[in-house]
């Protein structure tokens, strides 16, 4: 009877060992981080510059971590996932941390002014402005390209006895002719004119008891108007007009615009804006065409979204082997910035940036979605199961004793490390539910498993993850099973 049961326990290791002869392996064994190192591509940054931040992690084969991102002052720099934006001059510490851990790594940062941008040019809501002796008007502007460095202007009147200017761009009709205004930016670049007429004060008009309209400016809420200003396509702005001096007899405005196909205006000074271009808006007085004049620019429509879910395709299957279809949810439906940045957290699962989630092995996995600016995000968790098919049998053993330990011999020296999450047994024939406590030794390429408790009797398996690896990190290309039935289910000899 010994000898019986030595030629079985050498049989049942000859056949395990056949399996794994002449395996050909290719990834990294997973185990747990164990530290981070960060760097950037440069130290210092300019003000409204972005960079990726750069993670070197030890062990470079380990798995099923997550980055948490953060900045010691964010006024100076924002820290996102994997992105940081200088925000204003200064120096900031970057940290980056494995979540659920204390491993992490810091890098001080240094923000510099930005270089100088030069003013292009300077737009006038109007060129030519008419006053009244004794009146004064604003000169609009605006300033070209909006983010030019130094957006102040001078301004000077090339003939003062005609009407004079403050350095506020106000100007005063001192006598009845005509001048110009030279506006010129600060920094030399741009130089323009803005053409005066003064003409007699019409302060009364022709009946000797009303008060005529002296000037016409217009306003979008509690501030008037002195810059172009933006509307979304389909959008409405209201304006209003303030009569000088508020003693005018007829304070009557009528609203145009230059182009009613971009933007058109009410009687109430509510403009909508049509379709994308730039066009004036005029609030002309009733009583003597006095007017004010703004420059509208209609910009495609953009709505950001309140919040965002995301979803898995209809009767999802989270199972390996499966692709799992993931659709963010905006709101409100009106939401034009739709774009999101995908992200998949746990072993044995990717996501592309169409939110295509492919599952590779069991476990939690969590799916995060953020919008295009990291202002916004959604997260949806989910349990992966093996598929039937996920490992393949490739042999079966009858009669296994219950205290009986498996031995598995490979063709070449086996990384101990790797073999704490890939290998494992159970008695569910797909290894999601049933599982049982073994303890597991590595003696070179031999492996021993081993129950915490005997086998029970009926069909048991072995499972081997493609994560066990030899000792240079190579891997085994697939997922197999070993089929054994414990003494008991059947009457085998001893």
């Amino acid at each position: 009877m010994r000898f019986k049961m030595i030629n079985r326990c050498i049989l049942l290791l000859l056949m395990i060992c056949s399996m794994f002869c002449g395996f050909n392996v290719s990834a990294d064994e997973a185990v747990p981080i164990e530290s981070i190192r960060i760097s950037l591509l440069n130290s210092t940054m300019l003000v409204g510059e972005t960079q990726k931040v750069s993670i070197s992690i030890t062990p470079t084969n380990a798995e099923n971590y997550e980055f948490e991102y953060f900045s010691s002052n964010s006024e100076v720099v924002t820290a996102a996932i994997g992105t940081i934006i200088a925000n204003s001059e200064g120096t900031a510490d970057i940290t980056v941390k494995v979540k659920d851990t204390d491993i992490s790594d810091t890098i001080t940062l240094t923000v510099a002014k930005s270089k100088d941008v030069l003013v292009s040019d300077i737009e006038f809501n109007n060129e030519n402005i008419y006053l009244e002796r004794y009146d004064e008007i604003k000169i609009k502007y605006d300033i070209l390209p909006s983010n030019a460095t130094n957006q102040n202007v001078t301004f000077e009147s090339l003939n003062t006895s005609i009407a004079t200017v403050t350095s506020d761009g106000i100007v005063y009709g001192e006598k009845t002719g005509s001048t110009r205004i030279k506006v010129q930016s600060v920094d030399g670049n741009i130089t323009k004119y803005v053409y005066v007429t003064v003409e007699d004060d019409g302060y009364y008009s022709d009946n000797s008891s009303d008060i005529a309209v002296r000037r016409v400016d217009i306003f979008a809420g509690e501030y008037e108007v002195t810059k172009t200003v933006e509307i979304m396509c389909s959008q409405t702005k209201q304006f209003t007009a303030q009569i000088y001096p508020d003693t005018a007899t007829d304070k009557r405005i009528r609203w145009k615009s230059d182009d009613d196909d971009l933007a058109e205006d009410d009687e109430n000074g509510i403009v909508t804006g049509n379709k994308e271009g730039a066009t004036k808006i005029y609030a002309v007085a009733r009583d003597n065409g006095r007017q004010d004049t703004i420059t509208i620019k209609i910009i495609p429509y953009v709505r950001y979204p309140d919040s965002i879910t995301i979803n898995p395709e209809e009767k999802a299957v989270f199972e390996t082997g499966k692709m799992v279809k993931f659709t963010p949810v905006f709101s409100p439906e009106d939401t034009t910035e739709r774009a999101v940045k995908w992200f998949a957290y746990g072993n044995g699962a990717s996501i592309d940036y169409n939110g295509n989630l492919s599952l590779t092995d069991k476990g939690k996995i969590t799916v995060k979605s953020y919008t295009s600016d990291y202002k916004l995000s959604a997260t949806y968790e989910i349990e992966v199961l093996y598929n039937d098919a996920h490992f393949n049998q490739i042999k079966e053993h009858i009669g296994v004793k219950p205290n009986r330990s498996i031995v598995i011999e490979f063709d070449t020296e086996v990384n101990s490390n790797s073999l704490a999450d890939n290998i494992f047994a159970a008695r569910d024939i797909s290894g999601n539910n049933d599982h049982i406590s073994v303890s597991v030794e590595c003696y070179g390429s031999r492996i021993i498993i081993t129950p915490k408790e005997n086998w029970q009797s009926g069909e048991t398996y072995i499972f081997i993850k493609d994560g066990v690896s030899d000792i240079y990190g190579n891997k085994l290309n697939k997922n197999i099973k070993y089929k054994f039935i414990v003494r008991g289910a059947y009457n085998a000899e001893s």
